[in-house]
């Protein structure tokens, strides 16, 4: 059984090198232009981003590595597509905290409600749903660090395991693991994943830029609910 499989998270390691990483980041540098609201900055510093696909449309396809689309591939099938991402940092004048949670939401492309769907609510222009269990369990979340994620920059916390309890929160029962990494790692996670990451320690000055990459096996939603973005890794 794959650690995946098993723990709902797997760190890939060396995928990027530290040039393609800087590749990253440059192009990147287009959401400090971006004055919108799918960018959130404070003194000149981005510390989330949403619709990076649409800001920078290069990210649909420079994160290809011949690794990384045999590991979704393999986890999703042959009909695999990217179908959003966000990008975050931590920033040591911004660093922030998330509590204990799951990854349950989707884009979409239309507001109209559907069967077994939550109804859609707009997020900085784009719609998003709560879908049925049964599309989260063929989703892959790939989240590529541009930064070391130290114990003092407010690394992931994960509960290994804690993916198999569908929609529920469940804390209790599951080991605790503190997930450190290189720039150039990726993390591949299910959505349905508990996780969670504290504030960066006060005297910190480092970044903890990550590209989170959300990926489905089901190129067709059920019922009469589309993606709002279905990019095909072949």
């Amino acid at each position: 059984m794959s650690s995946l499989t098993q723990n709902g998270w797997k760190l890939l390691e060396g995928i990027y090198s530290a040039e393609q990483v800087e590749r990253f980041c440059r192009h990147l540098e287009r959401l400090t232009l971006d004055s919108g609201e799918s960018v959130r900055q404070r003194d000149g510093a981005v510390y989330a981003a949403r619709n990076v696909l649409e800001i920078c449309p290069e990210m649909k396809d420079i994160w290809r590595t011949p690794r990384l689309e045999q590991e979704i591939l393999t986890v999703l099938g042959p009909d695999a597509g990217l179908v959003r991402a966000l990008y975050f940092d931590k920033p040591p004048e911004q660093t922030w905290a998330l509590p204990w949670h799951k990854d349950l939401l989707i884009a979409v492309e239309s507001h109209h409600p559907a069967a077994g769907f939550s109804k859609p609510r707009l997020r900085v222009g784009v719609w998003h749903t709560e879908p049925p269990v049964s599309v989260l369990e063929q989703m892959l979340t790939l989240r590529i660090h541009l930064d070391a994620m130290t114990p003092e920059n407010g690394p992931l916390e994960v509960l290994s395991g804690s993916h198999k309890t569908g929609k529920n929160l469940v804390i209790s029962g599951f080991t605790q693991v503190t997930i450190t990494s290189a720039a150039g790692d990726v993390l591949a996670m299910r959505p349905l994943l508990v996780h969670s990451s504290g504030r960066s320690l006060p005297d910190c000055g480092l970044h903890r830029r990550v590209l989170h990459l959300e990926f489905s096996g089901l190129p067709e939603l059920p019922g009469a609910m589309r993606w709002n973005q279905f990019l095909p890794i072949r």
